[in-house]
């Protein structure tokens, strides 16, 4: 009996490290007890090497304590910081951020109490490690001890698979899905599930240019030399541009042309997180069909398909080296221009770097019909990164919101100053559209939106999808045409009374091919906001692997 509890002590000394962050997410109605329940399943594999070195008993449970404190810390931290629980999503994120990109957001959500509260938690572990006692058990005990240890981890995987007769790939899955709410699993199989999602892009890149081509492709502008563009911004909220009616003038260079410009002002995100948004943005998928993206043509596809010739320029920290799903898009393009390489988002690669390859690209005569996708770092936070000090213009201004503090404050200004910047970039390009000899036509567009304590209810700074604010999602959606394109292509002008229609940027490609007059079997014209046919429907956001979590844009209007 006094082995048996001996034994015990080292379960509940293991259990700590995850029970205290699923404790935190129940009492605080974060999620139910099914984390903490799968935790204690969990728990019995640490038994395992405890009971058969039982003389090095204590000196094991050190180590595996210490791997145990390490990867508890994330899924603390990220409670501590947002108050919710620490997701598939966001470990994609780390897994695709740089230490210093890690480095910046530490920087930017620290919060003070943290440290005391670390310390303790840290203290009680040391504690508790201290108390744990010597073992002495039998060996056919130890047996025992040893198969249930196994058994009780992984009943869910013999359940499906020896018992139900599941396929040995749902079981995995299903089993995998479980341990993910104990630490360090939670860590552990999510970088498993971020290399397996490389790895299917990776493929996708061999298969890609193997897919079967979009069906009766037909193109209006076969006959003119033309140029379509794409920028793509970054974490750009509309409602902090001035144009868009922020009290601030945050655009004044697009203020200046806005008349020449088509500006839809009900257009929303997906997703509040790059990847997932251009996975639907940039293909058939959407929030009902997330993996679309996988098996038909993309844009790119489409584009090339058509007779462009194609181009990917990008500020966006894309190592070339390093494969992550956002250079696979890119290395969908004929051509490729990237323009961060550093190890860091620093202040030394600012957006106007973009122009002179932008502009070197529009002025190639020899190329008849050019794609150009321009990839912007935008207001992309540590927001004070993304603009040089003379676009500093918003540093002084007063922010009466007695919520926020000093530093939050300067947040507040640093985003309105990255915007202001934004402006310039996005209206030096629009620029150069305009003095295109070819019938040139752009659309831009942010991936998604940012909560800079836009929120009145709740002070928020960042995104979260499960914690949605409409600022996260609210995105500016601009279509630009040259007088040559209204010429001899199409003026575009009547689109204006379609601005305020309510849309899904899920659904872009439906809206730049219709813009690039292509047509073809897969397009649907209730799909592209400036058709006449367009049909609105509700525009779905959340993580389209949970259903449940989907919900209307109209649903978090007053979040």
């Amino acid at each position: 009996m006094t082995n048996f509890l001996n034994t015990l002590k080292y379960f509940f000394f293991f259990f700590y490290f995850s029970a205290i962050y699923n404790l935190l997410c129940i009492i605080f109605d974060v999620t139910g007890s099914i984390g903490l329940r799968e935790s204690v399943y969990a728990t019995f594999l640490w038994l395992i090497p405890i009971l058969l070195f039982q003389k090095h008993a204590k000196k094991i449970a050190a180590y595996i304590g210490i791997f145990l404190w390490l990867g508890s810390l994330f899924s603390l931290n990220y409670f501590f910081l947002y108050g919710q629980e620490f997701s598939q999503s966001v470990i994609f994120i780390i897994f695709e951020s740089n230490l210093v990109e890690s480095t910046e957001f530490l920087k930017t959500y620290f919060q003070w109490w943290i440290i005391p509260f670390i310390a303790v938690y840290s203290f009680l572990s040391y504690y508790f490690w201290k108390k744990l006692p010597g073992i002495k058990t039998s060996s056919k005990v130890i047996y025992l001890f040893i198969v249930f240890s196994l058994l009780v981890p992984f009943h869910k995987f013999l359940e499906l698979y020896y018992v139900e007769k599941k396929p040995y790939e749902i079981a995995v899955y299903k089993q995998m899905t479980r341990m993910q709410a104990s630490t360090p699993w939670n860590i552990v199989l999510g970088y498993v599930n971020y290399k397996n999602d490389l790895n299917q892009m990776e493929k996708l890149l061999e298969r890609n240019s193997t897919l079967k081509p979009v069906e009766n492709l037909k193109d209006n502008y076969k006959d003119e030399a033309s140029t379509l563009i794409l920028v793509l911004g970054e974490s750009t909220n509309r409602n902090r541009m001035g144009i868009y009616g922020y009290s601030r003038d945050t655009t004044p260079n697009l203020d200046k042309i806005k008349n020449d410009l088509i500006l839809f002002d009900n257009v929303y995100s997906s997703r509040p997180y790059t990847i997932e948004v251009l996975q639907q943005a940039l293909s058939f998928a959407d929030e009902k069909n997330p993996n679309l993206y996988l098996n038909k043509p993309n844009l790119i596809n489409i584009m090339k398909q058509a007779g462009y010739s194609t181009y990917w320029i990008t500020n966006q920290q894309t190592q070339t080296k390093r494969n992550t799903m956002l250079t696979t898009f890119s290395k969908m393009c004929d051509n490729q221009i990237y323009l961060n390489n550093n190890q860091k988002q620093n202040s030394y690669s600012y957006d106007e770097v973009v122009l002179e390859p932008f502009k070197n690209v529009l002025a190639d005569t020899k190329v008849k019909k050019k794609f150009i996708v321009v990839h912007l770092l935008g207001t992309h936070n540590k927001y004070e990164y993304r603009y040089p000090k003379d676009f500093a213009v918003f540093d002084n201004y007063r922010i009466d919101d007695n919520r926020l503090n000093d530093r939050e404050k300067k947040y507040y200004n640093d985003y309105d100053n990255a915007v202001f910047y934004n402006d310039y970039v996005v209206s030096k390009i629009i620029e150069d559209a305009k003095n295109s000899k070819d019938s040139t036509a752009l659309l831009y567009l942010s991936d998604h939106g940012e909560e800079v304590f836009d929120n009145k209810n709740v002070k928020k700074l960042g995104r979260n999808e499960d914690a949605p604010t409409l600022s996260m999602y609210s995105i500016p959606f601009i279509i630009y045409q040259n007088s040559v394109f209204k010429e001899k292509i199409k003026d575009f002008k009547s689109l204006k009374k379609y601005t305020n229609r309510e849309y899904s940027s899920s659904d872009l490609i439906y809206t730049f091919t219709d813009l690039a007059g292509l047509n073809f079997k897969e397009f649907d014209s209730s799909r592209s906001v400036i058709n006449e046919k367009f049909s609105e429907k509700p525009v779905l956001i959340g993580d389209p692997s949970n259903k449940n979590k989907l919900r209307d844009i109209k649903d978090i209007r007053n979040l």
